[in-house]
């Protein structure tokens, strides 16, 4: 009798940990889709906001404008101009709005001067759970080209001279360079949950 019950309560047992495995997998493929899902609009929504950035950037070519106001989708947002990175593929963006809308839409201007502007602008943008988008500066070593394109239309290459990893409380990276003729670009995203900063720093020569 003791072995019977026994047996029945591994049969229990194991009947719970394979429907939890069941749930778990239920869970993960949800969530995939609705990341994918999620990436998929915010490509598309900030797709046709460069499409609006490039008009702009026509009519007002060296004409010292900084920012815009630009509606898309029913969104309203005061762009500053675009960014493009080729070795990740990463062509966005960036806003003036430091929001939480602004982030899940494009890239967002942190601090800093206006875009191409002698000083240290630092540019943020999100890591998505699987580890997309902004996260993929990580994968930028010394030399790599960034360009950024102001309203008027000029394009600055900035070269990636260092990388790593901080903490969530440290900020010196966005601090003014002391040489006052340097430009410089930053970008930052988090990691593991927000806990920490993956920095990339970019010099225009």
């Amino acid at each position: 009798m003791k072995n019977i019950l026994k047996r029945i309560n591994k049969e229990k047992i194991f009947n719970v940990i394979i429907m939890l495995i069941v749930i778990a997998l239920y869970i993960s493929v949800a969530l995939l889709i609705y990341t994918n899902f999620r990436e998929r609009k915010r490509n598309e929504l900030a797709g046709g906001i460069i499409d609006k950035v490039d008009k702009i950037i026509s009519e007002n070519e060296d004409q010292g404008v900084t920012e815009a106001s630009v509606k898309y989708a029913g969104y309203n947002y005061t762009v500053l101009g675009k960014i493009r990175i080729k070795k990740i593929n990463m062509y966005q963006p960036i806003l003036k709005e430091n929001t939480a809308g602004a982030y899940n839409t494009a890239l967002v201007k942190m601090s800093g001067p206006d875009l191409n502007e002698n000083g240290n602008v630092a540019i943020g943008g999100h890591n998505f759970m699987r580890g997309n988008y902004f996260i993929k500066i990580n994968r930028l070593t010394n030399g790599d080209v960034v360009t950024v394109t102001d309203l008027s239309g000029r394009s600055v290459n900035y070269y990636v001279y260092e990388f790593g990893v901080t903490s969530k409380d440290d900020a010196s990276y966005l601090a003014q360079p002391e040489d006052k003729d340097a430009k410089i670009i930053t970008l930052v995203t988090c990691t593991k949950g927000g806990k920490e900063r993956y920095i990339v720093k970019a010099r225009a020569k």
